[in-house]
């Protein structure tokens, strides 16, 4: 009896040893090399084969995230607050040039060292530290993700609607009113997280072409329905008046320094986001301009289409609807005919489209990073940016968007989280290691290399955070509950986005000039020297260094090592890839 169990649960032992083998990614580190390698293939630097993103693609990118509802429907949010659409303009330029200085920053050391964000941020945090940080933005991904999700959802139910007509609005509601969402909106919910999830079966590396497509499309609807509306009001925008009171002088104030902060809040995931797509640019040159430009120019002409088109609709169906899918659904409702019901099919499949592309460039894509960095033995990109998927339901999202309220606390709480940790990779690439990192040292703990620091965790980086959260997290509360907290927090959370980045900076920074850290591993510390990207010209390798270093010597997806001297025409990394 007793050698039958020993034989079984030797069996399960084996089974269960089997099944980890056959689930881990390919080029994972092997068990011996756990502890000392912390790498997959999607996590080695970017090979040249692989840098396909092109100035178009990084333009398309940008015009793909801010061309959504996500944006659209902001303008709503700050009309509620009291504030004129002009307003809300002047709040996309600012918040726009802000976030067009921050994503060049961040983007430049991935373009040269083609490095995805869990890699970079080893740099600044060390290799345990990087955890952290990259289990906050996987954290504050799933749940954008599941947000947009929910838009997606609502903007299905509008094409069903233009579809089969009577049939979907006959579909029965059992579920009661402080669910946040109807039986059939979470239908259609479900058929657009079907529809959307093939989109995570594919790598970066393709996504860009859906990027450009979406790009176009989204474009052309959102101006197309503007055009119909303004047609339809005997060629005039309208009054672009909303409201019958709003805010002035003093009053003004603080409000609009919040409608800046939920500009840039809507935005802040690409800007920690920057190097999970830099990384597969050949150049530096082709993200820095073309996303200054996509930028600026999405963010004010989706708030110009947003407001234009809800003032000349406002002329036409008597009431001003913001939300997109509310938009379409009265359009429907008035203009009843075969011509608007294919109209607005077409007009929501582009918004559906949207968030597709949005959802898989800066929600889905940072979790199968962030997943990959956290298991890379068992985790690459796309089995992570499934896994997003998978989770989004769970987040309920219709409970964080039912009001104009708890939607502007939302986009500006994460923030909070996550641009400390920007500053941090800023002022740490800029300032401190002046663009130089040492590439093969990213992916070990071993005692000498820079990245290890204690215990491979950084106490500055973690310092930093802690400061620039709990500086301005403390008037979340006061955002939901007006008065519950004293006017400098909220006023202080009303700065959210430039407090946090601002403080993790500096305490970042302060905490490097007494407590230096090291630049190269100890035995080229004294010989190599730390002008500004020395390292750039080998993206990351000195003169010893091999590919060994880092996967001990195993071959990897056609990653082949080999020896790297100094050459002015072939860089190390070149040589690296070579048989690519």
């Amino acid at each position: 009896m007793a050698t039958t169990k020993l034989s079984r649960a030797k069996e399960a032992v084996s089974s269960w040893s089997s099944f980890k083998k056959a689930i881990q990614t390919d080029d994972s580190p092997d068990k011996e090399e756990a502890s000392s390698a912390y790498y997959n293939a999607d996590l080695l630097p970017t090979p040249p084969s692989q840098r396909t993103w092109t100035t178009m693609h990084f333009f398309a990118y940008y015009l793909t995230t801010t061309f959504s509802p996500s944006s659209y429907n902001l303008g709503s949010s700050l009309v509620s607050k009291g504030l004129q659409w002009w307003h809300g303009m002047i709040a996309a330029v600012i918040g726009s040039i802000f976030l067009s200085i921050v994503v060049v920053l961040n983007s430049r050391g991935a373009a040269k060292y083609h490095v995805g964000f869990p890699v970079y941020t080893r740099a600044s945090s060390g290799i345990g530290g990087a955890k952290l940080f990259i289990f906050v933005r996987a954290s504050v991904a799933t749940i954008y993700f599941a947000v947009q999700s929910y838009y997606g959802g609502q903007l299905t139910s509008v094409c069903l609607r233009a579809m089969i007509g009577q049939k979907w609005d006959s579909i029965p509601n059992h579920l009661p009113a402080d669910a946040g969402i109807t039986s059939k909106n979470l239908l259609a919910f479900f058929i657009f997280w079907i529809l959307q999830f093939p989109v995570m079966f594919l790598h970066p590396t393709i996504l860009r072409h859906l990027f450009v497509f979406k790009a176009v499309y989204t474009t052309v609807a959102l101006f197309g329905v503007m055009g119909w509306a303004i047609h339809k009001n005997g060629g005039s925008i309208g009054s672009f008046s909303f409201q019958t009171s709003s805010l002035h002088g003093s009053a003004l104030v603080w409000p609009m320094i919040s409608a800046i902060n939920s500009v840039m809040g809507a935005l802040c995931p690409i800007l920690i986001n920057q190097p999970d797509v830099a990384r597969y640019a050949k150049r530096y040159s082709q993200v820095t301009w073309s996303q200054s430009v996509g930028i600026l120019l999405s963010k004010v002409l989706v708030m110009f289409v947003s407001c234009a088109t809800t003032s000349a609709t406002t002329a036409i169906l008597g009431k001003a609807y913001w939300n997109v899918w509310d938009l379409y659904n009265a359009i429907l409702t008035e203009y009843w005919s075969p011509a608007a019901r294919a109209g607005i099919f077409f007009a929501s499949l582009g918004m559906i489209l949207a968030i597709i592309a949005t959802n898989a460039g800066t929600n889905s894509l940072p979790v199968g990073a962030d997943t990959s960095g956290l298991f890379p033995r068992y985790i690459n990109i796309v089995r992570g940016q499934v896994l997003c998927a998978l989770l989004a339901p769970l987040c309920v999202p219709w409970k964080i968007i039912a009001s104009a309220s708890s939607f502007l606390t939302f986009l500006g709480s994460y923030t909070v989280f996550l641009m400390p940790i920007c500053a941090i990779m800023v002022v740490d690439y800029w300032i401190i290691r002046k663009g130089n990192f040492h590439i093969p040292s990213l992916y070990t703990k071993a005692p000498g290399t820079p990245y290890a620091y204690w215990h491979g965790w950084n106490p500055r980086a973690l310092v930093a955070w802690v400061c620039g959260v709990v500086f301005v997290v403390h008037g979340v509360a006061g955002s939901l509950h007006p008065g519950s907290v004293n006017a400098a927090s909220t006023r202080m959370y009303s700065l959210g986005f430039f407090l946090s980045f601002l403080m993790g900076g500096f305490v970042f920074y302060l905490l490097n000039l007494v407590w230096p850290v090291p630049i190269y591993p100890t035995s080229a510390e004294a010989d190599t020297p730390k002008t500004w990207e020395y390292m750039t010209t080998t993206e990351g390798m000195l003169d010893e260094d091999s590919m060994d270093m880092i996967t001990g010597g195993r071959i990897l997806n056609g990653l082949e090592d080999g020896s790297h001297i100094r050459d002015e025409n072939v860089t190390m990394s070149e040589k690296a890839y070579l048989s690519v």
